[in-house]
């Protein structure tokens, strides 16, 4: 296992937007420091029991979030196609299966809330087809919150009540995934490009939480997504891990393998715990409060990076990331035990755990465009929906 140390000092509550003013002085200058030997680490060949899915939604331009109803109609939002040449391709959908056959892929089971959101590719800045836009959510105070993000910033954070779709708040920094935190009655998100964690508050004063050092091979961390974790009461980040070369340097696959990381977050102490080590690029991720922690991984290596959309378009190509590599782990916290519970995965984002089902959206990059299939063979990439019956 790599030997590694997080040691964070945790600057105080920093406003990302104005208006916000003063600091913490009892957090300036608190420092946490934990070995990354305290976490789980992923075994090199992990015990696999492969459980059943099913394919319930297709054609999506890149799915994103999910929340799902009690009337079992589901939201969520689709980042787009990152055309330049269309740029405004992202959406928020409501999905209703009206003939009641367990899919949404039917005429009519497609509500758009709200169209013609922004949508871009960021090959030309980390020369992988990757698409942002429309991003994560969660349901909390009586609503779903959405986040609109985009490299760098800036992000609009979104509600929607009622199936009515609003504007709640604004942040100066790219929030590509939200969490509501029942037991403080807030709501935190992560921004990947300045590798922090952050308070999400309505008047849009977005305060720091904490702000992740290099990790130990010296890239970013990049905290990707997160959840609130009903077994300790903390925030629970995955840390995808960055690029030794920084986002616009080298050829977009120096990422180094299992060397990111789930950690816990206490947001009043600014403490960061290792939960588990030893991953690859992990997404999304799930708890529950018997302790089993659901951690998307989202390929298994980097190849093929593509500069250009011209070279997209030369023949099937992984485009950065190796397709069809992802996993889903199943982490019991009490054991140790480590489980792949779902393999073949076309480079799944995002992660929903309601009742006793697992849903996994996947199909990262430019719709349409020719990429090897799971089999080796050519075939079409297309952004869609699984779950996955526990």
């Amino acid at each position: 296992m790599r030997e590694a140390r997080f040691v964070v000092t945790v600057i105080g509550a920093w406003c990302l937007l104005g208006g916000c003013a003063g600091s913490h002085p009892e957090a300036a200058h608190a420092t946490s420091e934990v070995a990354a030997s305290a976490a789980i680490a992923v075994p090199l060949a992990p015990v696999v029991k492969d459980l059943p899915r099913v394919r319930i939604v297709s054609g999506l331009a890149n799915p994103r979030g999910m929340h799902l109803y009690a009337d079992g109609s589901m939201l969520v939002s689709v980042a787009g196609t990152g055309d330049p040449a269309n740029p405004n391709t992202g959406a928020l959908l409501h999905l209703v299966d009206n003939d009641h056959d367990g899919d949404f892929d039917d005429e009519g089971e497609r509500v758009t809330l709200l169209g013609d959101q922004p949508s871009k590719n960021l090959l030309d800045i980390v020369r992988r087809d990757e698409v942002f836009g429309m991003a994560g959510m969660d349901e909390g105070q009586g609503g779903v919150l959405v986040g609109l993000a985009f490299f760098g910033g800036p992000s609009t954070i979104l509600r929607v009540a009622d199936l009515k779709v609003s504007t709640w708040a604004t942040a100066h920094a790219n929030i590509n995934d939200i969490a509501f935190d029942p037991e403080r009655n807030a709501w935190f998100g992560v921004a990947s490009t300045t590798d922090e964690v952050v308070k999400i508050n309505q008047d849009a004063r977005i305060e720091r939480v904490v702000k992740f050092p290099p990790l130990a091979s010296g890239q970013d961390p990049v905290p990707a997504y997160l959840t609130h974790d009903p077994l300790t009461g903390e925030l629970l980040v995955s840390l995808f891990s960055g690029s030794p070369e920084g986002e616009e340097g080298g050829e977009g696959v120096e990422i180094v393998l299992r060397a990111a990381s789930v950690v816990r977050v206490r947001p009043e102490t600014r403490a960061i715990t290792p939960v588990v080590s030893e991953l690859t690029v992990p997404t999304d991720l799930a708890a529950t409060k018997e302790g089993l922690l659901y951690v998307l991984e989202f390929c298994d290596s980097f190849v093929e990076p593509v500069k250009t959309r011209e070279d997209m378009a030369k023949g099937p190509s992984h485009g950065g990331f190796r397709r069809w590599t992802g996993r889903l782990l199943r982490i019991d916290r009490s054991t140790r035990d480590v489980t792949v519970i779902a393999r073949g995965l076309d480079e799944p984002t995002n992660l929903l755990l309601s009742g006793n089902s697992l849903y996994i959206a996947q199909g990262m990059g430019t719709p349409g465009r020719a990429i090897p299939g799971p089999d080796g063979q050519p075939s079409t990439l297309t952004g869609f929906i699984e779950r996955l019956d526990l």
